[in-house]
């Protein structure tokens, strides 16, 4: 009888998370900025960030912090809808998936990577990693070939992760990630 229970509920869960329309979001719905690369004409920031339901989402915003745009919809995924039922209920053996690593491409799109974690009763570790594209719109996902070539404006930098920063000469800006915010500063 629990059985059939929780895959009643299983059903409904990935059922009712599969709709397709894109609602608004707004900067109330990050709870945490992990990652940004700078855009390569310096006009638009691409970052990862945890959503109020738990994962992480690929995000674009412009330099002056405005035109907010989500790029990925995890947070509406059956899988991660599947996560959280089983995270609020303490138990074990399950999948996440998060969109993490922003980076630009020398075309003007957004490369990143799609994490598949499974969690069980040890521990939650990485199982798969998917590496795709997408228009800073929002548009023409497909995932990442040879052609796509990653342009990196900052060098990673293990030592200093507390604070990541990166400036705009040509906008008069600079782009701080501090504590897990993004701050747009005037230079």
């Amino acid at each position: 009888m629990l059985r059939l229970a929780l895959e009643a509920v299983i059903l409904c869960v990935v059922l009712t998370g599969c709709g397709c329309e894109q609602a608004s979001y707004t900067k109330k719905d990050i709870v945490k900025i992990s990652s940004f690369e700078l855009s390569p004409d310096e006009s638009k920031i691409a970052f990862s960030a945890i959503t109020s339901a738990g994962n992480l989402d690929i995000w674009v915003v412009d330099i002056y912090g405005k035109n907010l745009k989500k790029l990925t919809f995890q947070d509406r995924s059956p899988t991660n809808r599947i996560a959280r039922f089983f995270k609020n209920r303490n138990w074990k053996d399950f999948f996440e998936i998060d969109m993490i690593s922003p980076e630009w491409t020398a075309d003007g799109r957004i490369s990143f990577c799609q994490k598949l974690s499974k969690s069980d009763m040890w521990a939650s570790r990485a199982v798969n990693f998917m590496f795709w594209t997408i228009n800073p719109d929002g548009t023409d996902k497909r995932p990442k070939t040879d052609r796509d070539v990653i342009l990196r404006r900052k060098p990673f930098d293990p030592v200093n992760r507390a604070e990541i920063s990166d400036r705009s000469e040509r906008y008069g800006k600079k782009v701080l990630l501090k504590d897990g915010d993004l701050l747009i500063l005037d230079l």
